[in-house]
């Protein structure tokens, strides 16, 4: 048809509701919100290429409470605006939002905190980390979306799995990662989780970051959650 000729019609991706137990989408209107108790972790991504404004022995970290999604991680999202901090903090090297480094500094357990320099958002963008647990890259890439509100102002960006993740990983061309099958298991896109419902891979994935130091805190909180 003309339509499809000139361009208005077009198969692609997009980010949905799924039901694993149904193994089907859902609507906006199916989903209703109900108190969860899931983990609340800081992870810490090593700057692997600094692009000249951050040194190698840093690292970038990100808060989630979905440590399921991290195998999916390809990015982490700044707010292009905010100002960020290299810290020091008791002999390691950090960037934050600097208006959290009181905040982190409290719930890290950070005795003494040393501002090394400071630099916008829009100054990082490209930098590369290390995925903590996957020989790959997650770069920095930037984003309206982030909010100061909770967290440490560094946002785990996975496009298969978040629908803000997903416009910005379409901006800057990252692969729409979702190694998860209609039936909430990991696929073999995620290895050494293959065939675990995503939901059980919290622990696993929690525990790896805390054999390779890559894990800074575990709590646990009850927030919202879909279901």
């Amino acid at each position: 048809s003309d339509l499809f000729r000139k361009g208005y019609i077009y198969k692609d991706l997009k980010t949905i509701y799924w039901s694993p137990s149904s193994e089907s989408a859902l609507a906006e209107a199916e989903i209703e919100y109900h108190d969860k108790k899931s983990p609340s972790i800081y992870v810490a991504f090593d700057v692997k290429d600094g692009k000249g404004k951050l040194p190698e022995d840093a690292a970038i970290i990100i808060w989630t409470t979905t440590p399921w999604t991290l195998p999916a991680n390809l990015a982490i999202c700044l707010h292009p605006e905010y100002e960020y901090a290299l810290v020091d903090a008791d002999g390691r090297k950090f960037v934050i939002a600097s208006e959290l480094i009181e905040g982190l500094k409290k719930e890290l357990g950070w005795e003494q905190v040393n501002i090394l320099a400071s630099m916008k958002g829009a100054e990082l963008e490209h930098v590369l980390c290390r995925h903590p647990f996957y020989e790959r890259d997650s770069v920095v890439v930037l984003g309206e979306h982030v909010t100061l509100d909770a967290g440490t102002g560094c946002v785990h960006t996975a496009p298969g799995h978040g629908e803000e993740d997903f416009e910005v990983g379409k901006k800057y061309g990252l692969d729409i990662l979702s190694p998860v099958d209609e039936k909430g298991k990991f696929t073999a896109e995620a290895p050494g989780f293959e065939g675990v419902f995503y939901d059980q891979a919290n622990k696993m994935i929690t525990e790896m970051l805390q054999e390779s130091g890559h894990l800074l805190k575990l709590d646990f909180i009850v927030h919202q959650y879909p279901h």
